[in-house]
């Protein structure tokens, strides 16, 4: 049985090896308001990259040595009209693994199959409870039985075509979810390949709040230190910047603007160098992993002060 890869190579190093996994944020904009998730709270501009720019950052990165790429990070990639363009774009260029997270709202069964046909290897659903009710309070939408729908027909498609497609669900758990874990499994197990859990955390400080009323027992960060994600991944932005985490909605942890720098060259440049000294001496500064790490809520500084305000919505 096909099984999420959770885990990749990491090697702890001032000047790591380019990595061979890349995720790209194709929007960031969102259809759900996931109560666990602050992409509520994001003052940064909504909006869609360039596809003929995220082309060429998908080359450079193949070309340096990355093998991975996935078409998620702060929004819903199914917004996305061209997302089909970009996958075929991916298998075109030899990734031996493109993969795509979603809410599933939108993953039609005929969708998910034009999707297969470009290249696509692998899709994760993230449901994040058992029942109607819970749904529409942790989601924040009135999606449940359509996304529990797409599931079943992209099984059933699955089958009548012989297609090797692994689809995966994720399962965030909290205090308003976790009785439910049971049901939602046994709801879908005959359409999945496998069901993930993972436990509702801070993201960089951002749902420090949510400590006293959603999260799950002793809450940890979800993060330790050093966080591999700074030595053995790469993440584009929307707007075409080089960011040190995935769960950053408002470009804290943007170092460099790839429009202005090679992606290799961004990749070891002094903040990403920077950083990964915190990380490996355990002395974390003002920073988005601070907070994240020590779950804090604690005042933070962005790592490329222009890069910030040049994308927050102007009040």
């Amino acid at each position: 049985m096909p099984e999420l890869k959770l885990y990749r190579d990491c090697t702890i190093m001032e000047k790591p090896p380019f990595p061979k996994n890349i995720m790209i944020e194709l929007t960031n904009a969102c259809n759900h308001k996931c109560i666990f998730c602050a992409h509520d709270k994001m003052k940064r501009k909504i909006g869609n990259c360039d596809k003929n720019f995220i082309f060429d950052i998908m080359k450079q990165a193949r070309d340096a040595g990355a093998e991975e790429v996935g078409f998620y990070m702060t929004g819903e990639p199914f917004l996305v009209s061209a997302l089909p363009d970009y996958v075929e774009k991916a298998n075109q260029l030899k990734y031996s693994y493109i993969y795509i997270t979603t809410n599933g709202v939108l993953a039609n069964a005929n969708k998910v199959m034009e999707l297969y046909k470009k290249g696509l290897k692998s899709l994760k659903i993230s449901i994040n409870a058992g029942t109607k009710k819970t749904y529409e309070i942790i989601h924040g939408k009135d999606d449940f039985d359509k996304v529990i729908e797409n599931l079943k027909n992209i099984k059933g498609l699955k089958k009548d075509n012989n297609i090797n497609l692994p689809i995966f669900v994720s399962f965030v758990r909290n205090k308003l979810n976790m009785n439910e874990i049971d049901k939602l499994r046994n709801l879908i197990e005959d359409y999945i390949d496998q069901f993930v859990i993972y436990d509702a955390y801070n993201q960089g400080g951002n749902m420090y709040e949510l400590n006293d009323t959603i999260m799950v027992d002793d809450f940890h960060g979800g993060i330790q230190m050093p966080c591999n994600m700074i030595f053995n991944r790469i993440h584009i932005t929307y707007e075409g910047y080089l960011n040190a985490c995935c769960v950053d909605f408002d470009n804290f942890m943007a170092t460099s603007d790839l429009h202005k720098i090679k992606l290799i060259d961004a990749w070891n440049s002094d903040l990403m160098i920077n950083l990964r000294r915190q990380h490996m001496s355990g002395n974390l500064k003002s920073n988005m992993c601070y907070n994240c790490i020590n779950n804090k809520n604690t005042k933070i500084a962005p790592l490329n002060k222009e890069l910030y305000e040049r994308e927050i919505e102007k009040c």
